[in-house]
């Protein structure tokens, strides 16, 4: 869910998180968990082969933001790309 502020489905979430290896189920708890914390909103999908469709909120973003300018060395944790190229 690095698109913040595009709704994914759980499909296009497993698929287009390189490394993910992260089965659907563990994925729907996980995601499940920050919806409950607040950090995701969820909506019934438009493509009627998934169910549901999740977003990025906010304050998702927010904590996000928090925990890279905490700590940097997360980002490699999490695979993501250095913004300064290094």
């Amino acid at each position: 869910m690095n698109k913040i502020g595009t709704w994914l489905n759980l499909r296009q979430i497993t698929t287009g998180t390189p490394g993910s290896d992260l089965n659907r189920d563990r994925l729907k708890k996980i995601i499940d968990s920050f919806i409950a914390k607040g950090f995701v909103e969820v909506r019934d999908s438009e493509n009627p082969k998934a169910k549901f469709e999740y977003r990025i909120t906010d304050k998702g973003k927010s904590s996000f933001r928090k925990c890279i300018d905490f700590d940097p060395d997360i980002r490699f944790v999490l695979g993501l790309q250095d913004p300064k190229g290094v």
